[in-house]
C-alpha cells in the first residue's frame, strides 16, 4: 500500500551555519512545490547524535511549544507555528515521530520536501545513516563558506544573542579551540562522513560567497528536480553585525588553525573555490 511521501524527495540542508541556509529556507518557503516547515532548523538528529554539543535542543523546543501555545494564537500561521513545535516537542524519545510530521503536513503536490538545520553537520555517519533508513530518496545540500569568516560570523551571532559574557571579538582565540565553533568550519570532515552513506549525485555543494545569483541557484534546482524560479539575492537573511574585523594575527591565527580545511577546500574544489579565500 502506497505511503502519503512515496514518490517524493526528501532535501536536507546539512549547513554550514552562517553559509546562507535562512535564505535559502526563506526562498524554499515562498516556493509552492517545495514544502520545508514554518520553523527552520528541526534539531532532531543531532539532539540524539551529537548530545554533547546539541543536547538543550529537546529543552529549548519543548519551552518554546509552552510559550507560544500560551498565547493562544488564532492566526493561521500563529496555529502553523503551534503544530510545528508540537510535533517537535513530540520527536523527543520517538524516533517515527519525525517522518510522521513530514507524512502529515507535506501537501501532495510538492514533490520535494525537507528541512534545514546547519547543525547537521556535525552529525556522525551512524547520524547520517539513520537518515537514509528513514528516507531512502535524500538529497543533502551543504553550502560553505570562507572557513574563519564563517566561525567569526557564528561567534557574533552568539554575541547578538546574549549567549557570550564578552565581546565576540575577545572570545575569538578561545573560539578557536572551542569545537562548537570549530567543528562547524570542519568542511573536510563532513564530506568525508556523508560521502559513506550518500552517492555522490545526491550531495548538492556551494559556496556562500557565490551561491546567490540564477546560475548556481538554478543548479541547485536542477539537482533537485525542481523547476528553476529566481531568488531576492538583495535580501540577506539573518545577518550578524560586523563591527569589529579580525587584526592580522588574529586572521594568521585563524588559518593556521584551519589550515586542513582550505587545503582540503582548494584540492577538491580548484578553480570554484572563492578567490576571497585565497586572500
Amino acid at each position: 500500500m502506497p505511503r502519503p511521501l512515496d514518490g517524493k524527495t526528501f532535501m536536507l540542508g546539512i549547513g554550514a551555519q552562517k553559509a546562507g541556509t535562512s535564505w535559502l529556507h526563506d526562498y524554499f518557503v515562498k516556493r509552492r512545490d517545495v514544502f520545508v516547515p514554518p520553523v527552520k532548523e528541526l534539531h532532531h538528529f543531532d539532539a540524539r547524535y551529537r548530545p554533547d554539543l546539541c543536547s538543550d535542543f529537546d529543552r529549548r523546543f519543548r519551552e518554546r511549544y509552552e510559550k507560544f501555545r500560551a498565547r493562544d494564537g488564532k492566526s493561521r500561521s500563529a496555529r502553523k507555528r503551534v503544530e510545528i513545535l508540537e510535533a517537535r516537542v513530540r520527536m523527543i524519545g520517538d524516533e517515527s515521530a519525525y517522518r510522521a510530521y513530514f507524512e502529515k503536513a507535506v501537501p501532495g503536490r510538492c514533490r520535494v520536501f525537507g528541512e534545514i538545520t546547519p547543525a547537521y553537520s556535525l552529525l556522525p555517519e551512524a547520524g547520517f545513516r539513520a537518515i537514509a533508513a528513514q528516507f531512502p530518496r535524500t538529497k543533502l545540500i551543504f553550502l560553505m563558506r570562507d572557513p574563519v569568516d564563517r566561525l567569526y560570523s557564528h561567534l557574533r551571532m552568539a554575541e547578538r544573542l546574549d549567549m557570550l559574557t564578552v565581546p565576540a571579538i575577545a572570545q575569538f582565540e578561545a573560539a578557536l579551540n572551542n569545537p562548537q565553533y570549530v567543528e562547524r568550519s570542519s568542511y573536510h570532515r563532513t564530506l568525508a562522513t556523508v560521502r559513506r552513506v550518500f552517492a555522490p549525485e545526491d550531495i548538492f555543494t556551494g559556496f556562500y560567497e557565490t551561491f546567490f545569483c540564477d546560475a548556481e541557484l538554478a543548479r541547485l534546482c536542477d539537482f533537485l528536480g525542481i523547476p528553476f524560479k529566481p531568488g531576492d539575492y538583495g535580501s540577506p537573511v539573518n545577518v550578524s553585525p560586523h563591527e569589529t574585523r579580525l587584526d592580522a594575527e588574529r586572521l594568521a591565527l585563524a588559518r593556521k588553525k584551519l589550515a586542513p580545511v582550505y587545503d582540503f577546500c582548494r584540492a577538491e574544489f580548484g578553480g570554484l573555490v572563492p578567490e576571497s579565500w585565497l586572500a
